[in-house]
């Protein structure tokens, strides 16, 4: 839920006037124009307000926010926006409010497992005449260029910012899974997150998602590109990821350590000269990912932390995190060859891609204030494992399972913790926590067994009160085909009795 600008093309300047009078006309055609751009971008943004039903992170304690997001296909009323505002692992329903002040209500279509984006959609009958969908930039970012972003800025409906691109070339880690970022010049606040970032010639070529006060960031638009054209032929689409963690280091800092020759840092500088120095390599390799009975890293083909990428398939990369991801998105779970560079040496090795779950199939269960998941895609990453197993994050203040959570009394707890027994009968499932509930609804006091994922991740065992007479279970499924809530309720015997 951030702020403001990204990027675009280069705006094209009016030949060198000399006079004062040429320049004053020319500084008011200037003006003109920069109002019919922001007239014609006020029609295809939208501001969203989202209310979360269900929802992980219990900062939100009002389960109500807001942000941005800018119509893509009138036809099937594509609206983009973050995943954030979207609100990830959380059940919500979703008000959009058009330029000329009209609301209607959208549903989920999309939330990216990697990136942070997501597609609602509305009735298309429900747009207003006039709007338009914004169009998407093929073209890539470019440093120093004046970019512009219209939003819902701390509730400030439309307003638009102006700045400046200062890098092409990062990875923020706000998420699990690296992305590549554009950061900008220019005021950020809360509420623009989902705003289109634009140029002079009025096409996006970034969705912002983050930033400081005096600083913003953006996610390539051709990284939502693919996934409009699948949904638009009816197709979910599949994002697929390469089991390691690819992050920048300088171009210096791997030659004077021996992990690449000078000779191709030379080569590199040619072929990439706006690199700003960054090269890409591999930060971590995911344990979940690995083949089971690998060989030691000083024998292993596959990949190695501290590789740096040279090429996929033959298409040499540079610092483009994104067009990796557009190469591992093509292969569709096929395996890759890569050409890295490790300790001064050059290797041809076969990386396997795989299938992300995100939110195919997705369950939640929520209960006396707290709310169970299986095992995700951000599992695996975190805990580097892909067993089966329940986890929750926060619980709302008064729930038992705050004994968990927050222990000390807090209202926010901290962390990711699996659950491993409830009321002494074993948990691996959200089958089987629906299995306990009906007993576990009958009395005041049970106990829980879990393990926090960061510490130590001993066991620990807690005994917890509550009143089973105010409580609810509720049990969620997304469905895929409908892109709709399936919701079912979980009879507690307390509340019968009390009727």
């Amino acid at each position: 839920m951030i702020a403001v600008i990204v990027f675009s093309t280069q705006c094209t300047a009016e030949p060198h006037k000399t006079s004062l009078e040429a320049k004053s006309v020319q500084n008011n055609k200037k003006e003109i124009d920069q109002k019919d751009l922001f007239n014609m971008i006020r029609n295809g943004v939208v501001a969203i307000k989202v209310r979360g039903h269900v929802i992980m992170e219990r900062s939100f304690n009002d389960k109500m926010w807001t942000g941005t997001g800018f119509i893509v296909d009138l036809e099937k009323g594509l609206i983009i926006t973050n995943s954030h505002v979207a609100g990830e692992m959380a059940v919500c329903t979703y008000e959009i409010k058009f330029g000329n002040g009209t609301k209607t209500e959208a549903k989920l279509e999309y939330i990216d497992p990697c990136y942070d984006m997501a597609v609602l959609s509305v009735d298309p009958k429900n747009i207003p005449k006039g709007s338009i969908a914004l169009e998407m930039s093929d073209e890539d970012a470019c440093v120093n260029t004046t970019v512009y972003s219209m939003g819902n800025s701390y509730g400030n409906e439309f307003s638009t910012y102006q700045g400046t691109i200062f890098d092409i070339y990062s990875i923020l880690w706000l998420r699990v899974f690296p992305e590549q970022s554009i950061q900008f010049s220019g005021l950020t606040v809360p509420g623009a997150s989902g705003s289109p970032v634009f140029g002079c010639d009025g096409k996006v070529i970034g969705l912002l998602y983050g930033g400081k006060l005096v600083s913003g960031a953006a996610l390539p638009i051709k990284y939502v590109k693919p996934v409009i054209a699948s949904i638009k032929k009816g197709e979910y689409f599949t994002r697929y990821f390469y089991g390691f963690m690819l992050d920048y280091m300088t171009l210096q800092d791997a030659v004077e350590t021996g992990v690449v020759p000078e000779e191709w840092s030379l080569e590199y500088e040619k072929q990439f000269p706006d690199s700003n120095n960054k090269i890409l390599y591999v930060s971590k390799k995911l344990t979940a990912f690995s083949k089971e009975g690998e060989t030691t890293f000083s024998q292993s083909k596959e990949v190695e932390a501290g590789d740096v990428i040279v090429s996929v398939d033959g298409v040499p990369i540079g610092c483009k995190l994104q067009k990796f991801d557009d190469i591992v998105q093509a292969a569709k779970g096929n395996s890759l060859s890569m050409k890295v560079y490790r300790r001064g040496k050059e290797k041809t090795i076969k990386i396997k891609t795989y299938e992300l779950a995100g939110y195919k199939n997705m369950k939640l269960l929520s209960f006396a204030g707290c709310t169970f998941f299986e095992t995700n895609d951000d599992v695996k990453v975190i805990k580097g494992t892909t067993e089966k197993a329940v986890y929750i994050t926060n619980s709302e203040p008064g729930s038992p399972f705050m004994e968990v959570t927050s222990p000390n009394g807090e209202s926010i707890g901290h962390g990711l913790f699996r659950i491993n027994m409830i009321d002494n009968q074993k948990v691996s499932s959200l089958k089987d926590v629906v299995e306990i509930l009906p007993n576990l609804m009958k009395k005041n006091v049970f106990t829980i067994r879990y393990t926090k994922t960061s510490g130590d991740g001993e066991e620990t065992s807690v005994t917890t009160k509550y009143s089973p007479e105010f409580v609810e279970a509720m049990f969620y499924s997304f469905n895929e085909q409908t892109r709709t809530w399936e919701v079912s309720s979980i009879d507690n015997p307390s509340q019968i009795h009390r009727k």
